[in-house]
This record gives C-alpha cells, structure tokens and sequence, in this order.
C-alpha cells in the first residue's frame, strides 16, 4: 500500500485539424467553481453534495464526452452532457465519508469536452 504508485492515461481529442475560423465558432465551457471544498460538512455528516453550474459560452454545441470520478468515495449526476450555446446544466458532486478510508487520497473528477481550448478540465475535491 505504501508503494503505490497511481497511473492513469487520458485520451483527449483531437483538435489540431481545426481552422481558425472552427476555433472561433467552437464550443467554450465555464464553471461556476473548479474546486469544491466539502471538508466542513463532512466533519458534521456522513455525506456531503455541491453543485457546479456548467455553461457553454461558445458559438456551438458543448459535449460533455466523458465524466470520470478516480475514488469510490465520490460520485457525479450531471443533468445534460450536450449544451447549446448559452445553455446552462447542473453537475451535481457527492461525497461519501465512510468510503474515503484512514488515508485521504486526492479526491477529484475529470471531464473531457469538445471545447479546444479546454478538452480536460479537472475538479479538486476537499
């Protein structure tokens, strides 16, 4: 246990065949907060949630490909994974205490986008 060494490989896509005028006109997400710090509810509860506003403030469509959450103790509920311009979803993150363990590992989720300016946008949990 003390040797453990966590890999892990992520595929983004492949944006290097855009022009500059798909760049323009393509998608852009926003988050309402990249870090979430539940610390101060779980010192109280056994669960904690929070919510992150997600919105596309690009020109066209915002696909939310992939959610990836790297500890049991967490889990995601996101309402809509395909965005409109200007359109807004929730991203609903739980955390479940009893699941974190003695050793409290970084606690975080993942999402991949079809946004070029930002394909992997990465969530801290405290």
């Amino acid at each position: 246990d003390e040797n453990e060494i966590p890999v892990s490989a992520i595929l983004l896509p492949d944006f290097s065949g855009m022009t500059e005028v798909e760049k323009a006109n393509a998608p852009a997400i926003s988050l309402s907060a990249k870090e979430v710090d539940m610390s101060a509810i779980l010192a109280k509860k056994s669960k904690a949630h929070q919510d992150i506003t997600i919105t596309n403030t690009g020109r066209s469509p915002l696909q939310i490909n992939k959610l990836q959450v790297f500890h049991p103790a967490v889990g995601v509920n996101l309402k809509k994974s395909v965005l409109q311009p200007g359109e807004s979803t929730r991203l609903r993150v739980t955390v479940m205490k009893k699941n974190i363990g003695k050793k409290r590992r970084h606690l975080r989720l993942l999402m991949i986008t079809n946004d070029p300016m930002q394909p992997k946008v990465e969530i801290n949990i405290k």
